[in-house]
């Protein structure tokens, strides 16, 4: 008989619990002012998106006019955000980081049950784990939002009643596209829609500033990535009823921009993002939430991979929080960290 290595024994890295719910329901001006309160009074000091949303009271005409037409409701809930919250506190803005995480879609003629499922691991810094939270809006003559977020956060990583659901990625290029929307202005305008087809329509008529890459999936089980940096905008289809991505651009127009100091970490995006359509594509016609998270709770890899657990002396980043989500039935599971060290726990619309 062979003896195995025994692998590195990395210790458990965020003490076991869960993601605290945040509920709010009314009016939408209600809603946000609600939201905005309760980060405040839990999350104090932390400002990053209440500043993010106050760039809306200064948004272009253009830009207003595309919330009017497809979202109007949104435009009193970033208004109530604002109310309470108060401009930002400084003129220095907080750079975005740089994280991993590993996101994917998946047809409802690929799951047991005929519903699609589709979800999410967030790689960060450790200290995100415990600022995580589930924000659930119900807004009064609008959509129920139901989404892991940061606090203050509306967009996160979840989905709307609408049937829309949107994972997203940090995408390692060497230049950012310099014009377009923002992500915080065109995924609720995407997640207030019906289908992936107007999403892409909306990200190729307006653009899309900055790098990353966003996974959207609609009620009928369609999903694609939606990539963007200097190379413009890049569609990566789904694969036989199945998307997935990591942090590489792999589009025509994008992937020519990619970058990564680390090549270890160049490797690991493509084991994450062809690994993870590997693991679910075993699971083709049986898969249900249960079999995707422990797919997210891959070790195959470990520490790095799908899964990832900090690594010898680097402290940058590990897995904080894992979803799946079933748009179509409501339920978001959430855990708390990596996926192999903790349960989910089921929230609903």
């Amino acid at each position: 008989m062979t003896d195995h290595p025994t692998p590195a024994v990395i210790p458990r890295q965020v003490p076991e619990g869960t993601v605290p719910l945040i509920a709010v329901e009314g009016d939408a001006r209600d809603c946000g002012r609600q939201y905005a309160e309760i980060v405040m009074r839990d999350y104090p000091g932390y400002r990053r998106y209440f500043d993010i949303n106050w760039q809306f009271r200064r948004s272009l005409p253009q830009v207003r006019k595309l919330f009017e037409r497809r979202a109007p409701y949104m435009i009193d809930v970033l208004l109530g955000l604002t109310d309470a919250a108060g401009p930002p506190l400084s003129n220095a803005t907080e750079p975005k980081p740089q994280t991993g995480c590993t996101s994917f879609g998946v047809s409802g003629r690929c799951t047991l049950d005929g519903q699609p499922i589709s979800g999410q691991t967030k790689d960060t810094v450790l200290e995100s784990a415990m600022l995580y939270v589930v924000l659930r809006m119900r807004i009064n003559s609008g959509p129920t939002i139901l989404t892991l977020a940061y606090p203050g956060e509306i967009v996160g990583y979840g989905f709307w009643s609408t049937g829309m659901s949107l994972f997203r990625n940090s995408l390692h290029s060497k230049a950012d596209s310099p014009s377009g929307l923002t992500l915080e202005q065109w995924a609720p305008l995407a997640l207030a829609g019906s289908s992936v087809d107007e999403a892409v329509e909306l990200a190729r008529e307006h653009g899309l500033a900055g790098a990353g890459n966003c996974l959207i999936a609609d009620p009928d089980g369609q999903s694609l990535s939606i990539e963007f940096n200097a190379g413009g905008i890049g569609i990566v289809p789904a694969r036989d009823g199945i998307a997935t991505h990591a942090n590489h651009p792999e589009a025509e127009p994008t992937a020519p921009y990619e970058h990564y100091a680390d090549p270890v970490e160049r490797k690991n995006s493509r084991y994450r993002m062809h690994g993870l359509w590997e693991l679910l594509n075993a699971e083709r016609g049986r898969l249900t939430p249960q079999r995707a998270m422990m797919a997210l709770a891959d070790h195959r890899h470990y520490p790095r991979g799908i899964c990832r657990h900090l690594v010898g002396d680097r402290t940058d980043r590990c897995t904080t929080a894992a979803v799946v989500a079933e748009p179509t039935r409501g339920r978001l599971h959430v855990v708390r960290s990596q996926p192999c060290c903790n349960w989910p726990v089921t929230y609903t619309l």
